[in-house]
């Protein structure tokens, strides 16, 4: 499971509240919503962390998995800025490799 094996550590997403977000123009390609994005990042169980690599991953980032309103299963990457905000930078429709830590996180979901 390739994607799994980039990942760290997890952390329970209970009480994550994000003041606000930004969004890069890249977390748009894959035609989901800012809403659907939100939605994932709010009640997602579960967080997993990808490390940050130096030079060219200087942040570690998080990775949201869970369903929109709707039920279409998201997988949603940000970077927690200094100020509190989430910065959205990757959110599409979740790929197959992901369905364990779906899984995972969805048993947690809120």
């Amino acid at each position: 499971m390739k994607h799994a094996a980039a990942l760290g550590c997890v952390g329970h997403n209970k009480g994550t509240d994000y003041p606000g977000y930004s969004w890069t123009a890249g977390s748009r390609k894959h035609r989901v919503s800012r809403g659907q994005a939100r939605h994932v990042v709010e009640h997602a169980g579960l967080y997993f962390v990808r490390p940050a690599v130096p030079p060219d991953r200087p942040d570690e980032a998080l990775l949201f998995m869970d369903d929109d309103a709707h039920g279409t299963k998201l997988e949603v990457l940000g970077v927690e800025l200094a100020d509190g905000r989430l910065r959205v930078i990757h959110a599409m429709p979740m790929r197959p490799g992901y369905e364990p830590l779906y899984q995972e996180a969805h048993q947690w979901r809120q």
